[in-house]
């Protein structure tokens, strides 16, 4: 899969998980190239009242509210999904 179908598919996953969160009509806002030690590590991908960061190396995304608590987990590529207690 190419560098841009993977980022594709990503986007796509972070706003179908966004729109089971409440977003009528999910928009990305702004995107975030994160970089750790000079390396790429992720995304964050903001929206108007969440946010939600994949991280290459596990592969998931976390979903969170603007005051930072953890509404959602999505594991990429995978059906399962794990709410926040």
């Amino acid at each position: 899969m190419s560098d841009n179908t993977h980022l594709t598919s990503i986007r796509d996953t972070v706003i179908d998980a966004a729109s089971t969160l409440g977003l009528s009509e999910p928009a990305i806002t702004k995107t975030v190239v994160l970089i750790h030690g000079g390396h790429f590590v992720g995304r964050r991908f903001l929206f108007d009242g969440l946010q939600a960061v994949w991280l290459m190396a596990e592969n998931i995304i976390r979903f969170f509210a603007d005051d930072g608590a953890l509404l959602k987990t999505v594991e990429v590529g995978q059906s399962s999904e794990k709410k926040a207690a």
